[in-house]
C-alpha cells in the first residue's frame, strides 16, 4: 500500500506542482533527440490546405506578411504596413484604411484585430485605434492613452473588451506585455521582460502570444515557462541553464545576438501557437516544439525545406484558428516546393500569383 501511494505521488507530480505558491503544469521530453519529419501528416495533420493568393491589379503583392486572421468568409494579412483582405479563394478583395496623415488615414500599422464584423488598425506613430467597417469604411478613431502603442507589436482582444498587446523592448522600456481597457483608458503590465536593450527596438517574437478559447498564454526572453492569463503557467523541464530573475536583469543588450552568443542558455520560444490538443512553440522557422497537452509530453520536430519534400513541412507559422495552423509560401520557396504545390492546386491560367498561404488541419 505504501508503494501504491508513494507511485501515485509520483505520477501525479509529473502532471501537476506547486512551486512558491503557484500551482503549474510539467512538461516533459524536451531534451530528447529532435524528431527528423518531413511532413506533419506523418504525425499530427491530417490534412493540408493550400491557398494561391492572387496579385489583384499589382497592388496586392506580398513581401512580408507578419500576421494572419481568418473571420467568417476571409484572410486579412498584414503586410508592409497595409491591411489586405482575401477571400476564403484568394482573390483579392480589398485594402482596409488608407496612408496618409488625414482623418482616418494611418501612418504605421504595428498590429491589427478583427472583432464583431470591424478591423481595428493600431497605429503607433499617431498612438491611435482606427476602426473600420469589414467592408473598409472608416468609423472612428480612438486616441490611446500617452505612449501607450508607441513599442507595440501585436494585440488581440479579451474577453472583457481590453486590448491584450505584446510590446517591443526598447532600452529600459522593457514591458513585454501590457492590457488596455479601452473603456476607461486604463493600462496596466501583465508581464516585464527585465532585459533591457541598448538603442534598437527589440522583439520576442513576432507572435509571442497567443489566444485561444478565452485564454491567452504568452513567452518570455530565455524562460522554459509558458504563462497563462486564464490557467496554470506551463513548465518545460529541460537540463539546459534556464537563467535566473537576477541574470536576465543583467542583460543590458538584448537582442538576436545575444541568442547567438550564448548558446549554452536555455534560449526559450519566440512564437507559440495553439489547438486543442497542441502548443506549438517555435525558436527557428523550420524546428518546432510541439506540446501535446493531452500526455503532458513534447517533441521536437526538424523540418526540411528542399525540392525533395514529399509535402510542405511545417513553414512560416503565422496563426492558428481553432485547429488549424496557418503557414505562409513566397515565391522563392515555392520554386523550391514547386512539385509539392502541383499536388494541391491547379495551374493557373492567366491570375498571377506568387503567394500562398498552406492552412494544416490538425488531429
Amino acid at each position: 500500500m505504501k508503494k501504491y501511494i508513494i507511485l501515485l505521488f509520483i505520477l501525479v507530480s509529473i502532471v501537476s506542482c506547486k512551486t512558491d505558491d503557484v500551482e503549474k503544469t510539467l512538461v516533459l521530453g524536451y531534451d530528447q533527440e529532435f524528431i527528423h519529419d518531413n511532413t506533419p501528416l506523418q504525425s499530427f495533420a491530417n490534412s493540408i490546405e493550400v491557398i494561391p493568393l492572387q496579385n489583384g491589379n499589382g497592388d496586392a503583392v506580398l513581401s512580408n506578411p507578419e500576421k494572419v486572421v481568418i473571420d467568417d468568409d476571409f484572410y486579412y494579412i498584414l503586410d508592409n504596413n497595409r491591411v489586405l483582405c482575401y477571400d476564403l479563394n484568394g482573390n483579392f478583395v480589398r485594402h482596409i484604411g488608407e496612408r496618409g496623415n488625414g482623418s482616418g488615414e494611418y501612418v504605421n500599422i504595428a498590429s491589427f484585430i478583427v472583432s464583431n464584423d470591424t478591423v481595428l488598425l493600431l497605429d503607433s506613430y499617431k498612438n491611435s485605434l482606427l476602426v473600420f467597417c469589414a467592408n473598409g469604411k472608416f468609423l472612428y478613431e480612438n486616441k490611446a492613452p500617452d505612449g501607450v502603442l508607441s513599442n507595440v507589436k501585436d494585440a488581440s482582444i479579451e474577453n472583457d473588451g481590453s486590448i491584450f498587446m505584446s510590446n517591443y523592448i526598447f532600452k529600459d522600456q522593457n514591458d513585454l506585455y501590457t492590457r488596455w481597457d479601452i473603456l476607461s483608458d486604463e493600462v496596466s503590465v501583465v508581464a516585464n521582460a527585465k532585459v533591457q536593450t541598448e538603442d534598437s527596438k527589440e522583439f520576442v517574437g513576432t507572435h509571442s502570444f497567443c489566444n485561444y478559447d478565452k485564454n491567452i498564454r504568452y513567452i518570455m526572453p530565455f524562460s522554459n515557462y509558458i504563462v497563462s492569463t486564464n490557467s496554470n503557467p506551463i513548465e518545460i523541464r529541460t537540463n539546459q541553464k534556464v537563467l535566473t530573475e537576477n541574470e536576465l536583469k543583467n542583460i543590458h543588450n538584448y537582442s538576436i545576438m545575444t541568442y547567438a552568443n550564448h548558446p549554452e542558455w536555455f534560449s526559450g520560444f519566440c512564437n507559440i501557437f495553439e489547438t486543442s490538443h497542441y502548443l506549438f512553440l517555435t525558436f527557428f522557422n523550420l524546428e518546432y516544439t510541439v506540446v501535446d497537452k493531452r500526455q503532458n509530453k513534447c517533441y521536437r520536430y526538424c523540418y526540411q525545406q528542399n525540392e525533395d519534400s514529399e509535402d510542405f513541412p511545417l513553414l512560416n507559422i503565422l496563426a492558428s484558428d481553432k485547429e488549424t495552423l496557418i503557414g505562409y509560401v513566397d515565391i522563392e520557396e515555392s520554386e523550391e516546393l514547386t512539385n509539392v504545390l502541383k499536388k494541391y492546386i491547379k495551374e493557373q491560367d492567366s491570375v498571377k500569383v506568387n503567394n500562398y498561404l498552406i492552412k494544416y488541419h490538425i488531429n
